[in-house]
């Protein structure tokens, strides 16, 4: 159940109403340690606010930070966990607003967000040397140093504290000095262009994505309930998913343990959040396609899926064959859309007994139309609204905001149940539920004088690749050293000014050669293939989809190892 009475109208308002009147009710579990054999502790609401009171008193009387105001965005650079949590409600608290700077980002790409996000001071973490990253960046070319604050892990760790009765650790700000058009929290999109773009999520917005119907079902969960998720908090998936929906609702969330062999600390794999799950009791899962899929085909993944309440897949479209025989196993899947500057849109909650995974239906509280993009295929349009909240970036004169996402009514016409069915524009969607806008990193490597076009692929797979065709003189009959070595010279200059999500492997790039499309490393086969050209428009650029059409087995080989 959500708060009773008049509902909060800010976030850090639902925080202080929890915490005065149930500050011994469990919000949230957090790993010991960052191991796979961890164990989890409790965190309640009172222990919560406390650890966010400390913070909030911290600031208060150091200097440095006196730069921190309502309505000032702060730059907040943490690994996931529970010391991110804090340090955002910390801020929260004292009227700032959290910029949550994904640590996947390059260094250009972080300085580009201080500037554009307009952000006023930094806080990062000291245990992960992510400070030490991070001073560098703060000195921002001809502005002054933005101030720098360190927080550690240790300044939380302490457990049983209590709080006076009828009161809280650190005194809000009075009723109406932030309100629920303000922003709350900042966040950034994946960089679908050059850079990433911040993009202010509202009060209104957020609290707006937690009654929708994505996340809670009143015939299902229950405030015993202990939900599990894989998307890191700084993320919008795991951001509502987890820390708020446990806030709002009610329920716990369990933070999972991120280990180092684990995608350097970054996502917890699939022995991991196993493992975790079984320790806290989980009876709901979230996570992006990859993540579902890999703990489904882990040792007793499927087991444990099956025992859930509830899976919910979002962030990228997960393949229908994944799903299908992932719902054949006996598993309740459901499947969510939405986006950074849209929160939660379209879920398919429905009765288990109902196996459509893919049939979502449009929150209620969103308002909408589809607009026919082609033969029974419509895009969604936000339209911003007192229902609604005003949508990020939305048309100042129509309030309507185009969410490129691209559906076919399903199971049939009619039935106003929607299947996603991908976007109407060049983004790729990885299964690890980033996107990214091909074209920049394309151009940057065809800048090379050796390479003459270069198509990335990756679209619903967990990393990019890119087929690239040689610009040489007559025909390529031969991948001599020094070829290879400059088509992964440009490979690399794109690269490095990429995240680290959207880099390409070595053993992703593909050349089209006269004799067909070969590794960069591999060996040419017996046989003399199929010769294809790119697919190229009037003015001389690759056709995207038809290239994709048309060098499918070549794509489908990189990811089967077939090379």
């Amino acid at each position: 159940m959500a708060i009773e009475g008049e509902l909060p109208t800010t976030l850090d308002s639902i925080l202080v109403s929890r915490a005065l009147n149930e500050p011994n009710h469990r919000f949230l579990l957090r790993p010991e340690k960052d191991s796979l054999d961890t164990s989890a502790q409790p965190i309640t609401y009172g222990t919560f606010d406390a650890h966010v009171g400390r913070l909030a008193r911290k600031w208060t009387s150091d200097e440095r930070a006196s730069i921190i105001r309502p309505r000032t965005v702060v730059g907040v650079f943490f690994p996931s966990g529970y010391t991110l949590a804090a340090v955002m409600f910390a801020l929260m608290r004292l009227g700032a607003v959290p910029f949550c700077i994904s640590i996947r980002n390059s260094d250009e790409a972080i300085r580009h967000l201080l500037k554009v996000g307009h952000v006023v001071a930094m806080v990062a973490s000291k245990d992960d040397r992510l400070s030490e990253r991070i001073a560098p960046i703060v000195e921002l070319e001809g502005n002054a140093p933005i101030p720098l604050l360190e927080v550690e892990k240790c300044e939380l760790q302490d457990m049983h504290l209590t709080l006076e009765s009828g009161k809280i650790s650190f005194p809000p700000l009075p009723p109406g000095a932030i309100s629920v058009d303000d922003a709350a929290i900042m966040q950034h999109t994946s960089g679908s262009t050059a850079f990433p773009k911040p993009v202010p999520l509202s009060n209104k917005l957020l609290i707006r994505s937690l009654q929708g119907g994505t996340w809670w079902v009143d015939d299902l969960h229950t405030r015993s309930d202990v939900v599990l998720g894989q998307p890191p908090i700084f993320h919008m998936f795991g951001l509502i998913g987890g820390l708020l929906n446990s806030l709002f609702r009610g329920h716990t969330f369990a933070i999972p343990p991120l280990p180092a062999e684990d995608n350097n600390s970054l996502i917890p794999g699939p022995q991991t959040l196993r493992t975790y799950a079984l320790q806290v009791g989980a009876t709901e899962f979230f996570g992006v396609s990859s993540s579902v899929v890999g703990l489904a085909r882990s040792k007793g993944g499927i087991d444990l899926l099956k025992s859930l309440k509830r899976v919910l897949v979002s962030g990228a479209p997960m393949p229908r064959e994944n799903g299908d025989w992932i719902v054949q196993q006996g598993i309740h899947l459901v499947e969510g859309v939405g986006s950074t500057e849209g929160g939660s849109l379209l879920h398919s909650n429905r009765p288990h007994e109902d196996l459509n995974w893919q049939a979502m239906r449009v929150c209620w509280n969103v308002d909408h139309h589809f607009a026919p993009f082609g033969p029974g295929v419509y895009e969604l349009i936000l339209h911003s609204s007192e229902l609604s909240g005003k949508f990020p970036g939305s048309d100042p004169q129509t309030g309507h905001l185009s969410t490129h996402d691209l559906f076919q009514e399903y199971p049939e016409p009619g039935s106003n149940t929607w299947r996603h069915c991908g976007r109407s524009d060049d983004v790729l969607l990885l299964s690890s539920g980033q996107n990214w806008n091909p074209r920049p990193m394309e151009l940057q490597i065809e800048g090379s004088q050796v390479i003459q076009h270069a198509v990335i692929f990756g679209h619903a797979r967990p990393f990019l690749g890119v087929l690239i065709a040689p610009r040489v003189v007559g025909e390529l009959t031969y991948l001599h050293d020094e070829l290879r070595g400059a088509i992964w010279m440009a490979v690399e200059v794109a690269n490095a000014v990429a995240p680290s999500n959207a880099r390409i492997a070595r053993c992703y790039v593909i050349v089209l050669t006269a004799k067909g499309v070969v590794p960069l490393d591999g060996q040419w086969g017996s046989d003399i293939q199929e010769r294809k050209k790119i697919p190229l428009a009037d003015k001389g650029t690759p056709l995207r989809s038809k290239t994709y059409t048309l060098f499918k087995n070549e794509i489908d080989a990189v990811y089967s190892d077939v090379f």
